[in-house]
């Protein structure tokens, strides 16, 4: 545990944007926007209610964030035809190239970084990596929603 806290954020600091906006119509997003719209595919429509679940946010603080997305044109909402009370979710273009701009690391610092190290380290990293991911998305699944303010 103290070695993966001591390093993270040295990774973190290093590779991390620094803000998060749309450059074209230079719109600011917070970062919990960013990260709704990181889950979110143009071509695959979530639940809102598993998006919550997902994020650790209940439906409401989810339905609040997606309706200030929509208002700027990043999300698009779709009614179950079965149950009118299921929205799923997808990305429009315009969302899907925020997305792009704003992934949480910058792709420039991270090749970077990558290219400093030799390639048999770099695979072990990597796989050490994918292994802490799959853990994250285990723990995820298993936290109860708790409330975040909108």
């Amino acid at each position: 545990m103290k070695r993966l806290m001591h390093n993270y954020p040295k990774i973190y600091l290093a590779c991390h944007r620094r803000h998060l906006r749309d450059d074209e119509s230079g719109r600011l997003l917070t970062q919990h926007q960013a990260g709704i719209l990181d889950h979110l595919e143009t071509d695959k429509p979530i639940i809102l209610s598993e998006l919550a679940r997902h994020m650790s946010v209940t439906e409401s603080t989810m339905s609040i964030n997606v309706a200030k997305l929509r208002r700027k044109g990043y999300v698009k909402r779709l009614r179950d035809r079965n149950d009118r009370r299921r929205t799923a979710l997808t990305l429009t273009a315009a969302g899907a190239r925020v997305k792009e701009q704003n992934s949480v690391l910058d792709p420039d610092l991270v090749i970077e970084l990558l290219l400093l190290m030799n390639p048999e380290d770099l695979h072990s990293a990597l796989q050490g990596m994918e292994l802490l991911a799959q853990a994250a998305e285990k723990l995820m699944s298993t936290r109860p929603l708790r409330r975040r303010s909108a």
